[in-house]
């Protein structure tokens, strides 16, 4: 336990970027679910409210107690249970750091199905919690697809034991899939069973530098039809991204020249000649049809790692730009890159961009082609005023026009609750409402966040 007269450091009363903060006085640490489920049924029967939080390496607000409540903080439930070497399942404490459980997995000849760009630090319970998305979802899919079964606290102390290990049960309501993407608003992930995905035997990587955004989709369609199964990753990022990275991060760029846009492009497979084979056919194919202007293949270890560390490292070189507001989006092909252009339109039309000297420093735009997850970073010079009623909610409204998604994987935390109205409709708002009401009639958990502020 931690107890401040005031308030708590910052590494519990902050988000990663510095633009959420909170004032709670008191941090819990338990060691079981048990003593989760003791202070849940304390603070249940005395209306104490609860934040649970794990590598708090979210950037949506949702693990920050921004009215003191008490922060359940589940880093020393670290432990890994069992691993079916066989069956490529892993039961594992949601305290667990991503990081740590892929090296762990490595050396049984698996790796975790998802990746993210905060894998040091991020925590598989929150990685459940929040419906993590992240770099490799194109090839192994998302957290409800991979996630067997969960052990869950509830809000009022009770063990909800679905810790299941068997990839195929029809045994009534899948009770787990509330749980993943509710960010600690119907109980406490304390433990996770997760399908682990085999070591691949060989990767690569090649990035490809474009003039058009429409080529890009026809590389997503040309690696899809050559490359196949093997594709494990399909980014891409815009000219001003790449040079933000540089110029902050002092990371080489992939590319020798500078180009409009940029596309990295990660094959997981068995055989080396085998998958070498099909990127030299399709960069065969790139050239032929006049996409790409250069491109690269990377096959060395640690060449791959510094094309990764490029691609992760693109939204910490945008916050030391600037005060950065970052969306993300999900959106149909046809209007991913209409969104970067309506957003500079809209901001110039009001006189906050296109200057020197203009509020707004940049607007940039990269994702996840693979599953139309698009991360939009408006770089300001200062948090709120003109720029913030500026933004919001035109650009929720515009996406929300355009068949979007207001949150692809970020989750809702404590600022798109109010949002949501624009992607979903009023009877789904409702529904979440009442299982939020089912699960949490006293509202402990996580108040504020998430549904409750839709």
């Amino acid at each position: 336990m931690i107890h401040s007269d005031n308030k708590l450091e910052d590494r519990f009363n902050a988000d990663m970027f510095d633009k959420y903060f909170g004032d709670s006085q008191l941090a819990l640490f338990p060691k079981t679910a048990q003593q989760v489920s003791t202070i849940l049924a304390y603070c249940n029967e005395h209306h104490i409210s609860v934040v649970t939080q794990g590598g708090n390496s979210g950037v949506a607000g949702g693990a920050i107690a921004h009215n003191g409540e008490v922060i359940l903080s589940l880093r020393d439930m670290n432990k890994v249970r069992e691993i079916d070497s066989v069956a490529g399942v892993i039961v594992a404490e949601s305290g667990c750091v991503l990081e740590d459980l892929d090296n762990f997995v490595q050396e049984h000849g698996f790796i975790m199905p998802v990746d993210l760009g905060g894998r040091k630090r991020c925590m598989i319970g929150g990685n459940v919690s929040t419906s993590a998305g992240g770099l490799r979802y194109l090839r192994y899919g998302s957290m409800h697809a991979n996630v067997l079964g969960l052990e869950v606290v509830l809000p009022d102390g009770r063990i909800l034991d679905a810790l299941f290990s068997l990839k195929k049960d029809a045994s009534g309501y899948d009770i787990k899939q509330l749980c993943i993407g509710a960010e600690g608003t119907l109980g406490v992930v304390t433990a996770v069973s997760i399908s682990l995905a085999p070591k691949p035997r060989s990767s690569q990587i090649a990035v490809l530098g474009l003039n058009e955004f429409s080529k890009i989709h026809r590389a997503f369609v040309l690696a899809r039809q050559n490359l196949g199964e093997i594709v494990s990753a399909f980014e891409f990022w815009e000219k001003r991204c790449n040079e933000i990275v540089v110029e902050f991060e002092k990371y080489d760029s992939p590319l020798d020249r500078d180009h409009e846009f940029y596309v990295m492009i990660e094959t997981r497979g068995s055989v080396v000649s085998h998958d070498a084979e099909k990127m030299d056919m399709f960069l065969e194919c790139l050239q032929d049809e006049g996409i790409v202007d250069e491109s690269r293949v990377f096959s060395e270890s640690e060449a791959m790692a510094a094309v990764w560390l490029f691609r992760s490292q693109m939204a910490s070189a945008h916050t030391k730009s600037g005060c950065m507001y970052v969306y993300d989006f999900s959106l149909p092909p046809k209007h991913q890159y209409d969104l970067l252009v309506a957003t500079k339109q809209h901001m110039t039309s009001l006189g906050l961009y296109g200057n020197d000297d203009s509020p707004i420093k940049d607007i940039t735009e990269f994702g996840h082609v693979g599953d139309q997850n698009l991360h939009l970073q408006v770089i300001a010079r200062e948090f709120g005023g003109a720029v913030e009623a500026a933004l919001e909610p035109w650009i929720y409204e515009w996406v929300g026009s355009h068949g979007g998604s207001v949150a692809a994987e970020h989750g809702l935390g404590a600022h798109k609750g109010k949002f949501l109205k624009y992607s979903k409709s009023p009877v789904v708002i409702q529904t979440m409402k009442d299982i939020k009401q089912m699960f949490d009639p006293r509202g402990i958990m996580n108040p504020g966040k998430h549904i409750s502020c839709a």
